[in-house]
């Protein structure tokens, strides 16, 4: 079993790193192009490698505890993965389905959120109960994804863009779960001199305080300009284009 979880852990940073790596090369490429697409879809792969990877190193602290990895952190493990995983797939499927969005509505997408959004709840709990300031500080981002995925899946939004903001903003979201676990995991024998006690929870709100205000304005910013266009028949061809000529 320890040479199994060390295997698992190999492969799990790894993969963080190759998706914290290609995270920032889509994020700023020309949004629909070809390295956009393609490293894009190296970040997804890279989050379904940390997703199994995560969920195996839980399933065997929860069967075998060790000394520093107590069955608590079994729970708290698969809650980063399903707060990692859940808004990664959701933009991905969203811009799948974009001319359809009724089809994000399959019983994956509808179970994945819906155990997000219970697993935030269950992390409060877990946070009075072993007295974890940390849990309690992350649970609102499991009820904000689920909820959110949920919510667009039954109703998708009024404008034609509406697609490009989610999608956005769901990637945007797994990019955040990323930088939160390289500083947690990556980064936390460092920072772990310097933040101790309460001051503990600043790696791991820390990429959330300015990630998802900086969302925020990036997507008023891309709102805003696609309003602009004065020309609704050039905005609906560009849409039925598809992804590369909706984008700026």
């Amino acid at each position: 079993m320890p040479h199994l979880y060390r295997l698992a852990l190999s492969i799990h940073v790894l993969g963080g790193i190759t998706g914290l790596a290609a995270f920032w090369t889509p994020a700023l490429a020309r949004k629909g192009g070809t390295t956009h697409v393609r490293v894009g879809r190296i970040f997804y792969n890279a989050t379904c490698v940390v997703a199994l990877t995560g969920l195996a190193m839980a399933a065997m602290i929860a069967v075998a505890p060790a000394p520093g990895r107590p069955r608590v952190l079994a729970a708290f493990l698969a809650y980063l993965v399903i707060i990692t995983f859940a808004p990664a797939h959701h933009g991905v499927r969203v811009l799948e389905t974009r001319r359809e969005p009724a089809k994000l509505r399959t019983p994956f997408h509808t179970a994945l959120n819906s155990t997000a959004i219970v697993a935030a709840f269950a992390m409060i709990g877990l946070a009075f109960a072993v007295r974890q300031p940390v849990f309690a500080a992350l649970s609102p981002i499991g009820l904000l994804v689920g909820r959110g995925n949920l919510r667009y899946a039954r109703l998708p939004g009024t404008t034609q863009m509406s697609w490009w903001y989610e999608h956005m903003g769901s990637m945007l979201g797994a990019g955040i779960a990323f930088h939160t676990a390289f500083l947690v995991i990556g980064a936390g024998r460092f920072l772990g001199a310097y933040f101790t006690g309460l001051y503990a929870v600043v790696p791991w709100v820390l990429p959330s305080i300015i990630g998802i205000p900086a969302t925020r304005i990036w997507i008023g910013y891309y709102r805003r300009k696609f309003e602009r266009r004065d020309a609704p028949a050039s905005a609906g061809r560009g849409m039925s284009a598809g992804y590369g000529e909706a984008s700026p």
